[in-house]
């Protein structure tokens, strides 16, 4: 058996997916993710407006986030990322809309195909790859890629199953 996976549901398309976390990689972040979906999150997601083809949803705040690990600015297709800040960490935060209405930023991103974060750069706002969509991809990217249309939709994840290895 492997390590444990996350779940990623968009009930409004009928779609499920499956992420592998980047224990390995990522474990601080992962586990602090890991602590916060011990009860699953229902909430809604956004789309990007400058990232590319990005979906987000924002977390309920949970304690202080660790330090970005596995960092990227340019994620590949199917990468999930976490964005974590704590309050006034950072002028660009200050407008509620982009921290989902919080005092903190706590943002998990699915990118469903090409994205480009090095605008946050700029501000220092850097994230960490979590995980990877492993099942369900093509059916999750394009409810997605729907969702630019259609505005936002309902998002629930949850903690998985440990992965199967042979």
């Amino acid at each position: 058996m492997g390590h444990p996976t996350m779940k990623v549901g968009l009930p409004d398309y009928d779609v499920q997916a499956e992420v592998e976390l980047a224990w390995n990689a990522a474990p601080d972040v992962v586990a602090w993710v890991w602590g916060v979906i011990a009860e699953p999150v229902a909430t809604h997601t956004s789309h990007a407006c400058f990232d590319g083809h990005e979906v987000f949803c924002f977390l309920p705040a949970e304690g202080r986030p660790p330090a970005p690990q596995n960092q990227t600015m340019r994620p590949k297709v199917g990468d999930v990322m976490f964005f974590g800040a704590e309050p006034h960490r950072f002028a660009a935060l200050a407008e509620d809309r982009l921290s989902g209405h919080q005092a903190a930023l706590y943002e998990l991103a699915f990118m469903y195909d090409e994205v480009d974060l090095r605008h946050f750069w700029e501000d220092g706002i850097v994230g960490s790859v979590v995980g990877r969509v492993t099942t369900g991809f093509e059916e999750f990217a394009k409810a997605c890629r729907a969702t630019l249309d259609e505005g936002r939709t309902r998002i629930e994840i949850s903690r998985g199953t440990p992965e199967e290895t042979s």
